[in-house]
């Protein structure tokens, strides 16, 4: 039973590849997240020798800013990842996206081509991809030569993306039903009536399924781009942004976000009861209910909804 998702949201979600949640975020939660992004921001930059105009990203975000750190399992939007890609779930990576506005005469390649002026200076607008697909992890794996479901990631959008060309998301809709290999025998060329640039004001989510094609587009505006991406992928997958986190943030977090962010909450061996004659990697055959909270949280979750539409 879903525990978050409308009937069309979920529709959505399965033809479409992700849903669009205007105004998600509080008007608090936006403020405070802003704050962070702009004090990581300051330390990024004076770590790496960085000018106000030079854009970056920063992986494993939420070790960064506890702001960031409550993202993973805010109480609105987790119950939709769960409906989206079930309880038995880890954070692959978080990151913080923050470009500024190009500078005068930077001219921009074309939208999901990544091969103009401001690709060459590091502005990375990706030619349009599915997110896991390469030689080295899931090219066409599948008999259909399709991507299995692996991930969704959650876009959080802090400043004004409403404008076209303000460094927005863009979405091939449905392409998450389509062979990678077809985009590349494309030449990762895309019909631009098939594209969709988000336009979306501060505050706004939108949880879709990375397999969905997308790329980035350019900033024009006068604004900085500033956003947050969180991506949930199954636990026997290996996480992007890390081995294994702090032991001070596993020690102080609930045992939903330690299971989230990839420790083991029950406290046992990673491999099992018998690790030195029968290791079982408990990220694959989980022994140990307690490592997995989330799935009593999910169906208690979803005993709530059944009872208050009873």
């Amino acid at each position: 039973m879903s525990i978050a998702m409308t009937p069309q949201q979920r529709e959505e979600f399965d033809v479409k590849g992700f849903i669009v949640l205007e105004e998600f975020l509080t008007a608090d939660e936006l403020t405070r997240l802003l704050e962070a992004a702009d004090e990581v921001a300051d330390r990024v930059r004076g770590a790496e020798g960085l000018g106000p105009h030079d854009p970056f990203a920063v992986r494993n975000a939420l070790a960064h800013h506890e702001a960031f750190l409550d993202l993973i399992d805010n109480p609105r939007m987790l119950p939709l990842v769960v409906d989206a890609i079930g309880w038995n779930i880890q954070i692959r990576t978080t990151h913080l996206d923050y470009r500024p506005p190009y500078p005068e005469g930077l001219e921009p390649g074309a939208v999901g081509v990544g091969d103009g002026a401001d690709n060459e200076v590091g502005y990375r607008n990706l030619s349009w991809h599915p997110d896991l697909a390469s030689d080295y992890l899931f090219m066409a794996p599948s008999l259909d030569g399709r991507l299995p479901f692996m991930e969704v990631k959650v876009f959080y959008v802090l400043s004004d993306l409403s404008e076209p060309q303000s460094g927005n998301l863009w979405l091939v809709p449905g392409s998450h039903l389509r062979s990678p290999d077809e985009l590349v025998k494309m030449g990762r060329q895309v019909d631009p009536d098939e594209a969709l640039e988000l336009r979306l004001r501060p505050g706004a989510a939108v949880l879709w399924r990375t397999a969905v094609w997308h790329c980035v587009g350019p900033n024009l505006s006068r604004r900085t781009r500033k956003i947050m991406h969180v991506g949930y992928h199954y636990r026997w997958l290996r996480p992007t942004d890390y081995i294994s986190q702090e032991p001070a943030l596993i020690a102080r977090s609930s045992p939903v976000r330690q299971q989230l962010i990839g420790a083991l909450p029950g406290n046992g061996h990673p491999l099992g009861g018998n690790p030195e004659i029968h290791p079982s990697s408990q990220y694959w055959i989980t022994q140990d209910p307690d490592d997995v909270p989330l799935r009593a949280w999910a169906e208690a979750q979803a005993e709530d909804r059944q009872a208050q539409l009873a």
